[in-house]
């Protein structure tokens, strides 16, 4: 039964991952692969599968390199995204920047960073035997048909499988609405340095008149 039961978990944690990946890829640009773009940068989620008993899933972003600052590397990218991603309450495991090197339809070699995130959770992160009565006497009430779900007869089995699915849906979402986020706020503050670096640039060009000039402007008048 524990081989039967793995596998049937397994299986509608992957229908989570299915269900959050196509809202992504309806909601956003569609890529190849089920992968999707988001303001330049491409997405990617991986299937679930068990490890240790925890369930496991990656996500991923591909790094803008061609968006980034001189002399900035990919490598300081991905140290301020995960910056970001740590401040959430769930962590990801063993954070990657993953090189990437393949060959085009016209043979060119093309070389990418990738931000990959892993993410481990146990049984008991996606269900409560709480939730399991809750949904219980819910159905009773309403008069809810249970899903059918081969291999499992009872109805607080039944349950289990679907409050697997929708955790995680719900945290796949959760994590990758993060790392946009994280991306986001990466770029707008890189972007606000270069545009601070271009004004002290100008200035610095413009002569010691145009510095003067500046100050004055920013200088508080004085009240009579």
């Amino acid at each position: 039964m524990g081989d039967l039961k793995d596998h049937i978990f397994l299986h509608y944690a992957n229908l989570g991952v299915e269900e959050a990946r196509r809202e992504f890829v309806e909601k956003h640009v569609p890529k190849k692969k089920s992968r999707f773009l988001i303001k330049g940068i491409t997405y990617e989620i991986g299937s679930c599968h068990v490890d240790s008993g925890d369930f496991v899933y990656e996500i991923s972003s591909k790094i803008p390199q061609e968006a980034l600052p001189k002399k900035t590397t990919t490598e300081k990218y991905f140290k301020e995204v995960l910056k970001i991603v740590n401040r959430s309450e769930k962590k990801p495991v063993n954070p990657k920047l993953e090189n990437i090197v393949h060959n085009t339809a016209d043979l060119e070699v093309k070389e990418r960073d990738y931000v990959k995130l892993t993410y481990r959770y146990c049984e008991d992160e996606l269900y409560t035997y709480a939730e399991v009565e809750k949904r219980l006497r819910l159905h009773k009430e309403k008069n809810i048909p249970l899903p059918d779900v081969p291999g499992i007869v009872t109805p607080g089995g039944k349950l289990v499988v679907v409050l697997i699915k929708e955790s995680m849906t719900n945290l796949i979402r959760q994590n990758v609405t993060g790392l946009i986020k994280a991306n986001d706020d990466v770029k707008k503050t890189m972007a606000a340095k270069i545009k601070s670096r271009d004004d002290d640039k100008e200035l610095k060009e413009a002569g010691p008149a145009a510095k003067k000039k500046t100050a004055s402007k920013s200088k508080p008048k004085k009240k009579k």
